[in-house]
């Protein structure tokens, strides 16, 4: 009889981890997993692959997992022909339920075929780890799991980023947990704690400020609710602005240990919490998100800061390679990347230790602009945190918000340009995209443009265009009258951003900001 076989501590717990999950998915009944939210049992396109039959299959795989499991665990090696089709088998769900995922709207999505696909990403990372146990000696085990943990964390990490971590059984929860067990296991195996820092050149001239923002501090709880009322008031009597934006300069600063620290500066600290930078993370690819062009990719974290903002950090041969690319690439040098609201930190809970929601979020305040008759957003139980991070010259273009907002600012340093409410008339507010999507919150106007920082201004105009010019005239005489505000944030900064208050955001150097909407 075989002996069994040497399985690192650390990888036999992920491995009966996922044993049980993959029982559990197994015995479940159809009423424990189906959702009453119309999941279509048929389709035209892939009529062998329809709902119950996909069901069905992901049932027979995770049988056949668990007989694998045993085999490897005990070092028998015999097993069922079916076994050795197991990543076949899963891949076809795999690409039937995703296909599903782009027949409806995004928000439309019956939950059922997001739970499909989760689930049979969830146990094609079994079937990953499970071929982990073959290498021998113990040390090509070790170097078998680093090597595998690559397609596993972006399997689980596409469950989280592009169905939600959908699943009744094995959902977000779940998920997350394997995720933090995975970086347990990948610790011992770290390699490099350098304190390099991120670089603090601002390799664009920085705007001269004609109209700051006002600079605060020691201010409590009652003082700013007090404030953001009287300023609400104010502009509902007389039409006057208030309350107007103001920066504070200690509700960070000396409290989060991604500043008083500067944990978010240095890279290999980030690697460390995105397990090696292996973590995937949405960016967006393109100067602005109403730019011709721009798009959307899902990339490991540490790909995302090699390509798109210091390309000196790879210090692999695949790393190299990719940063060769990127830099031999017309196309990633003219486009820059940003991760752009994206809620990291409920992704990425590790990060959130790093900092704290600031005490100003609790405040009750007026939760609408004093000139807006649309219905306030429904009341947030908490804060929604989004995450702001990429090279110089990345930009939000001038937009409102339904809410107010915290804008901290963490690594770096941006501008921010900022209209009233009363300028509304004036911010010549886009339409539908060619999506249908309602931009009305996003202006036409590019600020970048205007002051000629930029050298596009739309998908058909550039700045050296007679016709171009003449807009632009046109545009900052309409504008000639209308009070704004400005700032350069800072490390430590948080700009209060009243709601429905336009504003322009350009990072200066390298930034990482954090946003909180609240009402």
């Amino acid at each position: 009889m075989s002996q069994p076989p040497f399985i690192w501590p650390e990888i036999l717990t992920l491995l009966e981890h996922y044993k049980i999950a993959t029982q559990v998915l197994y015995d479940a009944t159809p009423e424990a997993i189906s959702e009453a939210d119309g999941f279509p049992f048929s389709s035209a396109a892939l009529p062998e692959l329809d709902g119950q039959g996909m069901e069905s299959l992901l049932k027979s795989q995770c049988q056949c997992l668990l007989d694998l499991y045993e085999a490897r665990i005990s070092g028998q090696g015999d097993l069922d022909l079916a076994c050795l089709h197991i990543r076949h088998r899963l891949k076809d769900i795999e690409q039937g339920s995703h296909s599903r995922l782009y027949a409806y709207q995004f928000d439309e999505v019956p939950f059922y075929w997001r739970q499909i696909y989760s689930d049979a990403q969830i146990l094609t990372t079994f079937h990953i780890l499970l071929q982990v146990v073959d290498k021998n000696p113990p040390y090509e085990q070790r170097q078998a799991f680093v090597k595998a943990l690559d397609e596993v964390v972006a399997r689980l990490d596409r469950c989280l980023v592009t169905v939600g971590g959908a699943g009744r059984l094995l959902g977000k929860t779940w998920i997350e947990n394997t995720l933090e067990m995975l970086g347990k296991a990948w610790r011992p195996t770290a390699v490099g704690d350098s304190e390099k820092e991120f670089s603090t050149v601002e390799p664009y001239p920085r705007p001269q400020l004609t109209k700051p923002i006002a600079r605060c501090r020691g201010w409590g709880i009652a003082r700013f609710e007090q404030y953001m009322k009287d300023g609400h008031a104010l502009a509902t009597t007389t039409g006057l602005i208030g309350p107007e934006p103001v920066i504070f300069t200690d509700l960070t600063k000396d409290v989060w240990p991604a500043i008083r620290e500067k944990r978010w500066c240095r890279p290999d600290y980030l690697f460390r919490q995105t397990i090696g930078g292996r973590r995937m993370v949405p960016v967006e690819i393109g100067r602005s998100y109403v730019d011709h062009g721009w798009g959307q990719q899902l990339l490991p974290f540490k790909e995302f800061v090699i390509r798109y903002i210091d390309s000196s950090l790879a210090v692999d041969e695949a790393a190299s390679v990719a940063a060769d690319l990127a830099a031999n690439s017309n196309a990633a040098v003219a486009q820059p990347g940003y991760l752009a609201q994206h809620d990291l930190f409920s992704q990425i809970p590790q990060l959130k230790n790093d900092i704290q929601i600031p005490d100003f979020c609790w405040a009750d305040i007026p939760d609408r602009s004093p000139f807006s008759n649309a219905p306030p957003k429904p009341k947030l139980q908490m804060p929604e945190v989004n995450a702001w991070f990429g090279p110089p010259r990345t930009i939000t273009p001038l937009h409102t918000d339904g809410y107010t907002n915290l804008f901290c600012q963490v690594v770096g340093t941006k501008y921010v340009r900022l209209y009233p409410p009363q300028a509304d008339r004036l911010m010549r507010p886009r339409s539908r995209d060619e999506n249908g999507i309602d931009m009305s919150n996003t202006s036409a106007i590019d600020i970048g443009a205007l002051e000629g920082w930029d050298v596009c201004i739309d998908d058909t105009m550039d700045v050296d265009d007679e016709d171009a010019q003449a807009y632009i005239e046109e545009v900052k005489n309409s504008l000639k009258d209308v009070e704004y505000f400005e700032c350069i944030l800072e490390p430590g900064d948080v700009l209060l951003i009243p709601v429905g208050w336009w504003h322009y955001v350009r990072s200066l150097s390298v930034s990482f900001s954090v946003s909180y909407w609240w009402n």
